[in-house]
């Protein structure tokens, strides 16, 4: 690398942090704003300003963790791998617990992410060129600086970066077996060889504590892995690859057997727990369908199956056009997962890569070195399955995480191949004013011609800047102006429930407080008002009652001193409940940014 790419490789990780880590908390100091005054306990959640459920869920499990139940798996929820939570307990040891700490820790994995996209695409680009092609080489680490660059300002991975689900750590997993598979192919050194192999099987491995959707990484590696090999047996030099890469075959596996025990060991044991959800939301699951009216009670037909696969394939690539997935914690709702300044690009690679890619699989020893583009389609298409699979929320930005980054690695080469065609096109077409095998002495006065030139690159140079600009400024309004101002995206992540928990910890009564809420939603207010280290023999741990909302009306024996607290979602339930408890008063209310009530206390008198 070149120290202009080094510090443009900074420039971009700085950007990717500032969109990651920017305004997700504040500082709550009240009077005490001195900066020596300065505590942890007064940050508090900014964007996305609460935990939503499903977020919190996995702070229950941390907490099982806290009470020494450590397991590589864990049932709740459906059932949820446990890499994630171990970094989210680390967070907690050292932060506490609340909203903006988990979001830390999903923010810091977005980053690594950006980081290792540039290490792959590098290495991928870099892959087949002979060592001496230097300016080969700075191709590649253009390409992939442009595809970080692409990622770092993306809407879709900002919002999933900031949102504290384990499925972003897909992308990172997934570059991180690809790099380090790239590295043992090219390390000249057995000993390296060894070494990365290793690395290789023991990212693959521990990518299946991740998220369910990256147990699709085992056929896309395998056909990776096999392909080359069937090349080598047509030219007649299966032997010597085999020789030499026994023992760094032996190596990955010893790898993925050491790492992949414990969550493969559970499985055993935990049969049932293989599927989890993924069988619930199937294409092939007989309860999401209905034949006039009536659901079905057998297995669909494959016609049917197909038809269905087909049109979640249509609406989720459609998605990366057009409009994205409407669900605010996966995507800024309603955007589509690419901006339309590089959606194009992307639909010209992604169709010239599946060519090559097809051609590489039918002739892998003629056309080895389309080998770059049959993976990129392999990871693209395999990590796309675990969608096309379902029939729920399409298009789907959390499903699809683990496309984000060979989507950028091809965007990027469409945006590198028209740049390049440009510049041919625009050289052509100079050389063809000034006459063939013409050239300007710019020791002689300067011409109109070439004052034109000038302008004119001067002028591309503008556009090509404003460009750059234009993704940037398009990320920082998609989120710090629209979703930071849209009131449903703030909901989406429950914050009401933010300064629920705190409440209800400073009250601490839990004989005497009644929350109504959600079975589904307490489990934010159960996380958020549990004892930061773990002490759940405290009194002001989980200090209340939950009550259902429909059932709120019902409660009985309510003494004086008793307080019913409700929060945004169960507001619309006051009503009914005033009708029967009208010994009752409201003592605190609670209003949202948008003016909206976030919470009200009701105490009986």
């Amino acid at each position: 690398m070149t120290r202009n790419q080094k510090y443009l490789l900074a420039i971009i990780l700085i950007l990717a942090a500032f969109f990651r880590f920017y305004l997700l908390f504040h500082w709550d100091c009240g009077s005490q704003c001195s900066i020596k005054d300065f505590k942890v306990e007064n940050l508090q959640p900014g964007m996305p300003g609460g935990l939503f459920p499903d977020e919190a869920a996995n702070g229950l499990d941390v907490n099982l963790m806290q009470k020494g139940v450590l397991q590589p798996f864990y049932e709740r929820g459906n059932g949820r791998e446990a890499l994630f939570f171990y970094m989210l307990w680390g967070g907690v040891e050292l932060f506490g617990k609340g909203a903006w700490q988990h979001h830390l820790v999903s923010a810091l994995v977005g980053l690594l992410s950006v980081l290792m996209c540039f290490l792959v695409t590098k290495k991928l680009l870099s892959f087949t060129l002979d060592p001496e092609d230097e300016s080969g080489k700075r191709r590649a680490v253009n390409i992939a600086l442009l595809a970080t660059f692409l990622m770092a300002v993306n809407s879709w991975h900002i919002v999933l970066s900031r949102t504290a689900f384990r499925a972003i750590l897909i992308p990172l997993f997934a570059s991180l077996t690809f790099y380090f598979l790239l590295c043992t192919y090219t390390a000249a050194i057995n000993k390296k060889k060894l070494l990365y192999s290793f690395l290789t099987g023991a990212s693959f491995a521990l990518g299946f504590y991740t998220y369910i959707a990256f147990r699709i990484m085992a056929p896309i590696l395998f056909m990776v892995l096999l392909w080359p090999l069937l090349g080598a047996l047509k030219q007649k030099i299966l032997k010597a690859e085999v020789k030499t890469y026994f023992w760094p075959a032996v190596s990955f596996l010893v790898a993925f057997v050491i790492f992949f025990y414990p969550i493969g060991k559970y499985f055993y044991q935990h049969p049932g727990s293989f599927l989890g959800r993924a069988g619930q939301v199937s294409i092939f699951n007989q309860e999401l369908y209905t034949v006039n009216g009536v659901q079905l009670t057998s297995k669909p037909p494959l016609s049917v199956v197909g038809s269905v696969m087909g049109e979640v394939f249509k609406t989720q690539m459609l998605g990366f056009f057009f409009q994205g997935d409407l669900n605010w914690r996966q995507n800024v709702s309603g955007y589509p997962f690419l901006s339309p300044l590089i959606s194009p690009f992307f639909a010209v690679a992604l169709l010239a890569a599946l060519f090559f890619a097809i051609a590489y699989f039918f002739a892998p020893a003629k056309r080895s070195r389309y080998w770059t583009y049959y993976l990129l389609i392999g990871w693209f298409f395999g990590l796309l399955l675990p969608v096309v699979s379902t029939a729920e929320g399409i298009p789907h930005g959390l499903r699809g995480i683990g496309v984000i980054p060979p989507v950028f690695i091809l965007t990027a080469l469409g945006l590198m191949w028209f740049a390049e065609g440009a510049m041919s096109f625009r050289e052509k077409l100079w050389q063809k004013k000034l006459g063939s095998g013409s050239v300007w002495d710019w020791n002689k006065p300067v011409s109109g011609q070439q004052r034109f030139y000038q302008f004119n690159s001067r002028l591309l140079k503008a556009v090509v800047a404003l460009f750059f600009a234009a993704l940037v400024l398009q990320a920082y309004f998609a989120y710090f102006v629209y979703a930071a101002n849209s009131p449903e995206n703030f909901y989406a992540f429950r914050s009401d429930l933010s300064p629920v928990g705190k409440y209800l910890v400073e009250r601490c009564k839990k004989d005497s407080t009644y929350l109504v809420l959600d079975k589904f939603s307490v489990q934010t207010t159960d996380y958020i008002t549990s004892d930061p280290k773990g002490n759940f023999d405290s009194p002001c741990s989980v200090p209340y009652m939950q009550v259902d909302p429909e059932n709120s009306w019902e409660l009985k024996g309510l003494k004086a001193g008793d307080q019913i607290v409700f929060t945004q979602s169960s507001i619309f339930d006051i009503k009914k409940f005033k009708a029967y408890h009208p010994e009752t008063k409201l003592v605190l209310e609670v209003r949202n940014q948008f003016g909206q009530a976030a919470m009200a206390v009701y105490e009986v008198k």
